[in-house]
Formats: structure tokens, sequence, C-alpha cells
């Protein structure tokens, strides 16, 4: 069971020392093993005292950790992050101006993916000279720019799937968010044959984390991934 009192010390030595900490938490998708989620709350609550501390989340089950923080149900739900201040605080910081309209067409793109969303923001802010502002231009270079630099290793996972998960692939990726992959309307558009075809691609992707369920519904982990699916 978790230890109070280790995830607490960051934010004591932080007090009292007066120093800036970074908290790191590695295999989080591990509190997911437990039957309750009080881990889950205890490492909320612990977080809330981190003032001063950064706190990096990793894991190596994409999907897991996607369900940690975007299931409403959790006691970490939306907890890692709050995109428009975090991003126009460090534009300001070089000098550099964002609506919060760019904010919101940035996280359209990522569907608000932590790293995704700090990915391309980073792009962005880097497009961007000092007293200027981040135009829908600079958006759709650092986009593109991003994709470029992915292509190839895009091109060989794709290369690397069936066709029957490439054609579930391309409808998750061409259909609004909670569409239902296994209708018959789906299955036809996208040639999956039957609707247990549907399923075992479904089960297939999200075996080797390209795909996670949320809420009964589908998405492609990498928002990038999906961008380059599109342009297909």
């Amino acid at each position: 069971m978790i230890n109070v009192k280790v995830l607490l010390a960051a934010a004591r030595i932080s007090a009292r020392d007066g120093r800036r900490l970074v908290a790191v938490y590695d295999e989080l998708q591990r509190l997911l093993e437990y039957d309750v989620d009080s881990a889950e709350r205890l490492l909320r609550s612990a977080v809330q005292e981190h003032a001063g501390i950064a706190c990096f989340f990793l894991g190596s089950r994409k999907h897991l950790i996607q369900r940690i923080f975007l299931d409403a149900s959790r006691p970490l739900y939306r907890s890692a992050g709050h995109w428009k201040p975090f991003i126009r605080k460090h534009f300001e910081r070089a000098r550099k101006r964002i609506e919060d309209a760019a904010v919101e067409n940035l996280c359209q793109l990522t569907e608000g993916h932590p790293f995704c969303t700090q990915h391309l923001a980073h792009a962005l802010w880097e497009r961007t000279p000092a007293g200027t502002d981040a135009a829908k231009e600079n958006l759709q270079w650092a986009t593109e720019m991003l994709l470029s630099r992915e292509a190839y290793a895009y091109a060989t996972m794709w290369e690397t799937l069936t066709r029957n998960l490439q054609r579930f692939l391309r409808g998750l990726a061409s259909e609004p968010i909670g569409v239902a992959p296994f209708s018959a309307d789906f299955v036809q558009q996208y040639r999956l044959r039957a609707p247990s075809s549907a399923q075992r691609a479904a089960d297939s992707l999200q075996q080797k984390d390209i795909t996670h369920r949320e809420n009964g519904s589908f998405t492609i982990t990498d928002r990038f991934f999906k961008l380059w699916i599109q342009r297909l």
C-alpha cells in the first residue's frame, strides 16, 4: 500500500529548505491493481500539497494512464493539466502572445492528450518570435512539422498492421469521437465484413496500446498518429 509519509516527503523538503523540486511518479498504472481507489485518493491529496513542486506522471501502458486521468469517476480525473493558463504563462515569459482561441484550436487537434498537447505547444512556441502573436498559420506549420518528423515511424507502424486493423483505424480517425465502431453502418463503410471483425480489431489495437477505450468509445492514443491517418 502507498506510504503517506513518502508521498508528502517532497512537499516537506520543499517547505523546509525553500527549494523547488520535481516529483516523478513512475509506472502509475499500477494504481489500478488495487481493488479500491483509496491509493488514487491519497495521491491526489498529496499532489494538492505539492506547492512549488512539478509532478510528472509516467507509465508504460498508455490506455491505463488515460483511464486514470480522463475517467470522470476516478479521483485523479483531470488533475494532470490546465492547459490555458499553463500554455499562456510560458508564452508570456518569452514575450510571446497566444489567445485563448488559439489554445482551444491546439487542444482540439490533440484532444487534450497531455504529451501531444505539450509537444505541439512547444513547436508553436518555437515558431512564434518574441513580441508577436501565435498566428493560426504558425499552428498549422507546427502541426505539419511534427507530423513530418514522425512520418517514417508512423508509416513503419502502419505497414505492420493487418488490413482489418488499418480499416478500423481509418474509421476511428475519420469519424467524430464517440462513433459506434461495431454498428452496421461503420462496419459497412470501412469494409470490416462483420461486427465480430470490428471487435477483434478493437481488441488487438487496444492490446498494442494504439487505441484505448473510454466510456464505451474508442480513441487513437497518439493524436498525431490520428492526424497522420487522416492525411492518408
